[in-house]
């Protein structure tokens, strides 16, 4: 029979053996933990913004190879290049045959001139006025029909105006031609008498020139042709001008009502006369116009005055 003492260190001994194995598997156990459950510090968090510019780096990387574009400069162009930004002389060639091929015919600007162009040289009328008048433009005629105008023709061009009447306004407009292109000749027929055409050569050595003013004289002309009737003044008329309406070469200036007939211009210059009293001006009697000269602020007042009466004669008078 064992004593007390040995069973109570027995018993001992069993415990210490016991805690010794409990103690050794808990190690165990927590070996396999740690090893089965990774801690927090060694989870991977995965770093979107990092794998972005990794990827960037990557592609960047595999095309480090291929040429980079150079920018559009005109010193950083290469003689041989063809990328599809950039025209060649090849490619401009290329695209030019196929618009051809098309009908895409690139426009182009051409410069003509005169030279031995018969198309360009030959004689034509210019224009008719609603009136019945003509303008015609004559350049680089033939000899043979040099001689076919009222002076020997030695110059370039010839441009003629022909209207059924002879009227002041038709001298105001030849008149400002011969004082701004002093080269240019002319041969005038005119006359007071009603019934008689209007008659304007001009002769002149520029050809282009010559041909420009003819184009606006039809245009002037032409305007004036659909007027009724209508009103000119002009100040310090030239002794040229003066001469051909029979007036004094010193007048300040003159005024002139067109497109009324005789009998109805004395109508206007009795109301005139009775309303207006005042001496300093003088009046042309017409079949197909009024004229008047004197002090040129007082005519271009009278004028207007006679031009508002016509306006409303114009109903009741059926030669006017």
């Amino acid at each position: 029979m064992k004593r007390l003492s040995d069973v109570m260190k027995q018993v001992v001994q069993e415990i210490l053996q016991g805690n010794k194995k409990i103690a050794s598997n808990k190690a165990v156990n927590n070996s396999e933990k740690s090893e089965s459950v990774p801690s927090v510090k060694n989870i991977k968090r995965p770093n979107y913004q990092r794998l972005k510019k990794e990827e960037r780096l990557s592609y960047t990387k595999r095309n480090s190879r291929a040429p980079l574009k150079e920018p559009k400069t005109i010193g950083n162009k290469r003689s041989g290049s063809t990328s599809p930004e950039q025209f060649n002389e090849k490619s401009i060639s290329a695209l030019h045959s196929m618009s051809l091929v098309q009908g895409n015919v690139p426009k182009k600007h051409h410069t003509f001139t005169h030279g031995n162009n018969p198309k360009i040289n030959k004689a034509r009328i210019i224009g008719k006025t609603k009136n019945g008048g003509c303008v015609w433009f004559f350049p680089k005629l033939p000899k043979k029909l040099m001689g076919s105008f009222q002076r020997p023709l030695n110059s370039a061009a010839v441009g003629v105006v022909k209207m059924p009447d002879c009227l002041p306004s038709y001298l105001l407009v030849i008149n400002e031609v011969i004082q701004n292109n002093q080269e240019i000749k002319f041969h005038l027929s005119w006359n007071k008498d009603a019934g008689t055409p209007f008659t304007a050569e001009l002769y002149d050595d520029n050809v282009d020139r010559l041909g420009k003013l003819m184009n606006d004289l039809y245009q002037k002309l032409n305007r004036r042709s659909f007027k009724q009737y209508e009103t000119y003044t002009a100040v310090s008329p030239s002794s040229w001008l003066s001469s051909q309406l029979n007036i004094s070469k010193t007048v300040e200036g003159i005024a002139i009502l067109e497109g009324i007939s005789y009998y109805t211009s004395i109508v206007l210059m009795d109301s005139l006369l009775k309303n207006f009293e005042t001496s300093d001006f003088n009046y042309e009697i017409n079949s197909n116009y009024l004229l008047l000269s004197g002090n040129y602020h007082v005519i271009s007042k009278l004028i207007a005055e006679l031009k508002t009466e016509a306006a409303r004669l114009i109903s009741s008078d059926t030669d006017f």
